[in-house]
């Protein structure tokens, strides 16, 4: 039998995979199934690894430029890919192709009211790209930045079932604009409502009021 390479007087119970020389129990370094010494398992972990032509991660890199984004969001959506956010760019687009569609509608009641959130929109979308890139910036030089922006999704936090609530409500839209397509129903007359929203909101504040008071 043979000696441990380390420990002259201990006899060996294996024998590194890599130099081959005896080792003693104390002396294993077992990896996996494999038997290495402590200097080649060193080695080994030193060592940089061949290259295999193994696929490497691509990083998207995010818009960086607060003022670039800004002057970009003047386009609905381009902000928002200019910042990588290209779900984000789909539904800016969206929704300020339906705010602008409703308010060229003949609606003389609800029209002005759309006219409003669009051009709201409008002016939201840069704003938002301008302060999503500074904190992508910011981020890369390890400080955190919380917008505005941020303040206001955290508020939204406290509604449960959003998702439930945001899918019940545009298919309940989508088929109202379906019907007066067909004209079963009259758009102008039932956009007469839109105050109820107002109320829906203030309910809505009053019962967080509530809940924060208990």
């Amino acid at each position: 039998m043979t000696n441990c390479v380390n420990h002259a007087d201990v006899q060996n119970a294996a024998f590194c995979s890599r130099c081959g020389h005896a080792l003693c129990q104390e002396c294993v370094r077992n990896v996996r199934g494999s038997v290495f010494c402590e200097t080649c398992l060193g080695e080994f972990m030193d060592a940089k690894p061949a290259d295999s032509g193994a696929t490497k991660r691509v990083e998207v890199v995010a818009g960086e430029n607060p003022g670039a984004a800004f002057v970009l969001g003047l386009i609905p959506g381009v902000g928002a890919v200019y910042n990588a956010e290209y779900f984000k760019a789909a539904v800016h687009i969206l929704i300020f192709g339906v705010l602008v569609s409703i308010a060229n509608l003949d609606m003389r009641v609800s029209g002005p009211m759309f006219s409003l959130l669009a051009a709201g929109f409008y002016f939201y979308m840069p704003f938002e790209a301008y302060y999503t890139a500074k904190k992508h910036k910011l981020r890369r030089e390890g400080v955190e930045l919380e917008t505005p922006f941020d303040r206001f999704n955290q508020q939204l936090e406290g509604i449960t079932n959003k998702e439930l609530w945001g899918g019940g409500a545009l298919i309940v839209i989508g088929v109202l604009f379906l019907l007066d397509n067909f004209d079963l129903i009259r758009m102008d007359r039932i956009m007469r409502l839109w105050p109820l929203i107002l109320i829906a909101i203030g309910v809505w504040l009053l019962k967080r009021f509530r809940e924060k008071a208990v």
